[in-house]
């Protein structure tokens, strides 16, 4: 049933296309027979171009979702860990030799006595000045060059402006920037055992989602259907044109835009 909807799918998409097309190469030819060739022809160079950019964009879209998922259940399996600075200990060894556990850091020691430190703060509530101060008390003694602290989020907005009066360097990452910075970095990946639920953003723009349903596709093509049958018999005007393109385009909208359809009960 999955492969037959979506070769239904291309098949209305492919005929959105070719009436699109036919609208105004009939009002430019006025030739019947060589309009319903040209159309033909240039439907399947726009749908072909059309597949492979959506395509390319859905495999990357889909891989900035994944990754982003990925980052939050990481972060969230961490703060469960009864030893989280185990796996940052093991991250860290993979690129440096000389690093030291301890309970709540790990210090990796560079040469020329460079000393870099590493802290988990395993807070959903983000890491605010408060935060950040109590966790330099416990840090100071170290005398590192440069402090890594790994948060949920920056909650406070006045932290970024405090950490230029520390003598030390301090870097603030988040769940994405320590997926990214961190974990892509050292290609070495926390162990997924805790995700969080997938939350739905309703739009608020109730008058599209209403027009734009997948349910008014269809009275959008029969419109557009019969102003181009009308078309064939009578010579095509400008706003024939218009009227029939812009009916068209409607019915795109409506049948394959997904922000627009979903169940009208969830909506409202």
């Amino acid at each position: 049933m999955r492969k037959i909807n979506i070769i239904l799918q291309e098949i209305l998409k492919i005929l959105c296309v070719y009436l699109l097309i036919f609208v105004w190469i009939r009002y430019l030819l006025k030739k019947l027979v060589p309009s319903i060739f040209l159309s033909a022809v240039l439907t399947a160079l726009v749908c072909g171009i059309w597949h492979f950019f959506t395509t390319k964009k859905k495999n990357k879209t889909r891989l900035k979702i994944k990754e982003q998922q990925d980052a939050q259940n990481m972060f969230l399996s961490l703060v469960f860990e009864k030893e989280p600075m185990d796996f940052f200990f093991k991250l860290a060894k993979t690129k440096h030799k000389d690093v030291i556990k301890h309970k709540s850091y790990i210090c990796v020691m560079h040469e020329e006595n460079k000393k870099t430190l590493l802290y988990f703060h395993p807070s959903f509530e983000g890491l605010s000045s408060t935060n950040l101060l109590s966790i330099y008390s416990k840090l100071k003694k170290e005398n590192a060059n440069k402090i890594v602290i790994c948060c949920k989020n920056v909650s406070d907005k006045t932290l970024p402006s405090i950490l230029s009066t520390f003598e030390e360097k301090i870097i603030i990452l988040d769940e994405f920037m320590t997926y990214k910075y961190l974990y892509k970095y050292y290609n070495y990946f926390p162990k997924i055992t805790k995700t969080l639920p997938q939350e739905k953003k309703w739009l608020l723009r109730d008058f599209c989602a209403y027009s734009f349903n997948k349910q008014r596709a269809k009275g959008y093509l029969f419109s557009a259907l019969v102003l181009v049958i009308c078309g064939i018999f009578v010579p095509a005007t400008i706003y024939y044109s218009l009227v029939a393109s812009v009916l068209v385009v409607f019915a795109l909208i409506s049948q394959f835009n997904p922000v627009y359809n979903r169940k009208m009960e969830e909506i409202f």
